[in-house]
């Protein structure tokens, strides 16, 4: 089979890479490939097409971050040419169990996590899709494959019938893509169109979109709550109930582990915890080797997890917060005072939900990157703002940690500092990991001598 992978990159070589073994043809289009892409190309033995009409191909593979209305995939469709996803590639030609995630924020943890529980019940469990790796990188045959999906993968998988389809939640981001919210929900909600009876829907009964999917669901469905307030928590097959001091993990009527007893904090993590637990439950894991699982996970790199202490102020380390649900999240676990450090490259960012947030707990916002003084801009009225210009990602960093310890000097060096971007990295680094090591450095450079005493 001829296959036109269009668009190079993480998931593009890691799909030409997997096509090569399969023994296709294979040539590559991108408008603008880095000498890395090119050099692997080579190595590969695959042509660089500069044009789309050079040779005529079977298939076309878009990267996830081609638009679907890009004129040159618009061209292929026209000419008959089928456009699919890396995931769908996969999907279609490796024979393994597939577990779909989608969602606005947590979706990269619940990916992760429930790999790593399943992986302690003895099952072939890999994590990859959105998060790294890409699929196309790790899939072998009999796999259980836990798949991150983005809404633009989502827009390229039109077979995909995953066995367990899970949605963690449902917010706003992508505009600048999606144009508009019920586009970005819609394209979330591709991960359900193809599952029937023989399959299941896991979703947040806190979501009332997600609660009229499931209504219209083919699949089984299977609820969690993670607020103990709430009444659709009754009869929920996953909640959180209150027993004393700490709060527990209740999984179809047991209480399966305190929250205490686990590494991940916050209530949107233990959100993903009742997701991931209901998941492996399905998958035929016993409540002792989930419990274990919930236990030891440790999170996944520039996600919530504090990086430093200094006496009594507390650095979090959040880069791949870059939604506004993410964020809300992220400040509703931290205490206050907070100087929340937001900015980058904005991707369609609404600060409605967080107004009462950051009125109420963040006492100086820092705005940094492309977005900095847009985003301050938008909150001056509800909190003291600073905005640091500077292009050097490092350098802006270093420049919000000091601004923070000089006023959290007024909280008697008492609070929180708070990485969470509410905006893509790509403006300053190279993505939100390298984004989430700079900031880790730029923390650990820092010591007592640091902080301002009164």
């Amino acid at each position: 089979m001829n296959v036109l992978v269009y668009g190079l990159g993480r998931s593009g070589l890691a799909v030409t890479r997997l096509l090569k073994q399969q023994g296709h043809h294979v040539i590559a289009y991108d408008e603008s490939p880095k000498n890395s892409d090119t050099d692997e190309l080579a190595r590969l033995g695959v042509p660089l097409t500069l044009t789309l009409t050079t040779e005529e191909v079977n298939i076309c593979i878009a990267a996830p971050g081609v638009p679907y209305d890009r004129s040159g995939l618009v061209e292929l469709r026209e000419r008959g040419i089928e456009t699919i996803g890396e995931v769908e590639w996969v999907y279609r030609t490796i024979p393994a169990t597939f577990i779909g995630v989608t969602g606005t924020a947590g979706k990269g943890s619940v990916t992760r996590w429930l790999a790593d529980v399943l992986a302690l019940g003895d099952l072939p469990a890999k994590a990859g899709g959105n998060i790294d790796p890409a699929l196309s990188a790790v899939a072998e045959e009999g796999d259980v494959l836990v798949t991150e999906l983005s809404s633009f993968q989502l827009e390229r998988c039109p077979t995909l019938k995953p066995k367990i389809a899970i949605i963690t939640n449902l917010g706003v981001d992508h505009l600048d893509r999606h144009h508009t919210v019920h586009a970005y929900h819609e394209a979330k909600r591709n991960i359900l169109k193809n599952q029937d009876s023989n399959d299941i829907f896991i979703y947040n009964r806190e979501d009332p979109t997600l609660c009229s999917w499931a209504g219209a669901s083919a699949a089984k469905t299977l609820g969690f709550s993670a607020n103990t307030a709430s009444t659709s928590s009754l009869g929920t097959d996953a909640c959180l109930v209150e027993r004393g001091d700490d709060v527990w993990l209740r999984l179809h009527g047991v209480d399966l582990i305190a929250a205490s007893e686990m590494q991940q904090k916050g209530t949107h993590q233990l959100a993903n915890a009742l997701a991931v637990a209901l998941a492996a439950k399905k998958m035929g894991l016993d409540n002792e080797t989930i419990k274990q699982g919930l236990c030891s996970f440790k999170g996944i790199e520039g996600r919530y997890s504090v990086v430093k202490k200094l006496n009594d102020i507390t650095f979090i380390d959040d880069s791949i917060a870059t939604r506004t649900l993410a964020v809300k999240a992220a400040l509703e676990s931290t205490p206050s005072p907070i100087v929340w450090i937001a900015g980058g490259a904005d991707k369609g960012a609404t600060f409605e939900e967080l107004e009462t947030l950051i009125k109420n707990k963040v006492s100086l916002f820092v705005g940094i990157g492309e977005a900095g003084q847009t985003f301050a801009e938008r909150v001056k009225h509800l909190t003291k703002t600073l905005v640091f210009t500077e292009k050097n990602g490092e350098a802006a960093l270093r420049f919000a940690c000091e601004e923070g310890l000089r006023h959290l000097q007024k909280h008697n060096n008492r609070g929180t500092i708070l990485l969470a971007p509410l905006a893509a990295s790509f403006d300053q680094f190279k993505d939100y990991k390298d984004r989430a090591t700079t900031f880790k450095r730029v923390v650990n450079g820092l010591s007592e001598k640091d902080l301002v005493h009164g």
